[in-house]
């Protein structure tokens, strides 16, 4: 290894270091109430040396938001190679989603705050690669979206009558409703002995009953048939 891919490999390190360091605080206090220099505290390096890898806080939780994205994106590439193999053509997106939600809750609620409006994520606006990549890769998975509806009312699965669009959209906000439950409704789902894995299925099931044709049209012909 040269000196220069040394000296490389050494500046990633330390900028991963910094990055976990955030996420480890804004997942405990949240965004608004950590600061910079707390952040340097947790890494265990100087302000000046956080400000020599990111301009400010902002640029370091989209840092931190993009780091999940990244293991997101991951998730859906290989659900999608495992269940288009087994003929599944919908419904991907959706199951990765609420995999991704279980099994990083920290990251899944820091995504739902980038997307709350806190923060100026206008094209227009000189946005920084983190950012730029958040919102590539929300497009995509909006885009996805409305691609597996449409596949659904052609393979004739879904009711002819859903708009994808819309369908899409609702997909969204339930996702975004269970990464945000509250602890008090997680606490009253325990109660009841449901599990958040047994409460997804329950939402995944309510959804179908929503945009999928009952047994009863699957088994109409469809007209002219022979």
């Amino acid at each position: 290894m040269t000196l220069e891919e040394r000296r490389k490999r050494e500046i990633e390190q330390r900028r991963e270091t910094v990055i976990n360091a955030a996420n480890r605080l804004f997942y405990l206090n949240g965004y608004e109430n950590v600061t910079v220099d707390e952040i340097a505290n947790e890494a265990e390096i100087s302000k000046t040396t956080l400000y020599s890898y990111f301009n400010d806080k902002e640029a370091l939780f989209f840092a931190v938001v993009n780091q999940g994205i990244r293991i997101l994106r991951a998730l859906i590439r290989e659900n999608e190679e495992r269940m288009r193999a087994s003929g599944v053509k919908t419904g991907i997106v959706s199951t990765t989603i609420r995999q991704f939600i279980l099994e990083y809750p920290n990251y899944a609620r820091a995504f739902l705050y980038f997307r709350s409006g806190r923060f100026q994520l206008s094209k227009e606006k000189s946005l920084n690669a983190d950012a730029k990549e958040i919102l590539e890769f929300t497009d995509e998975c909006f885009e996805m979206e409305i691609f597996e509806a449409k596949t659904g009312i052609e393979s004739g699965i879904f009711r002819s009558d859903v708009n994808p669009v819309v369908v899409a959209v609702l997909k969204i906000l339930i996702h975004d409703s269970i990464a945000a439950m509250s602890p008090d409704l997680r606490e009253r789902l325990k109660a009841y002995g449901i599990s958040m894995q047994q409460f997804n299925l329950e939402v995944i099931n309510l959804e179908n009953h929503m945009i999928m044709k009952t047994e009863k049209e699957l088994e109409k012909p469809n007209i002219g048939s022979v």
